[in-house]
């Protein structure tokens, strides 16, 4: 959850990787970039059945979370 946070906060901004591990977890250097790869697939299947919860992969970039969610968001 504390991804689906950081990328609320972050609305409507791409977040890369490397802010992700940084804004995210605690020892940052034992992360690699996969591992955030993987927690958005968790996330997306979690959330599967929510039309208005969507991660955007940015291509080279990183995620972003789409602005329609604002509402499905405000109690994480």
């Amino acid at each position: 959850m504390k991804i689906l946070r950081f990328l609320f906060e972050k609305q409507g901004q791409i977040s890369t990787r490397k802010q992700l591990i940084e804004g995210v977890w605690l020892h940052p250097r034992a992360v690699e970039t996969r591992t955030v790869d993987v927690h958005i697939g968790r996330l997306r299947k979690a959330f599967a059945g929510l039309r208005n919860l969507r991660i955007r992969t940015i291509y080279g970039a990183g995620y972003a979370l789409d602005t329609t969610m604002t509402s499905a968001c405000r109690s994480l």
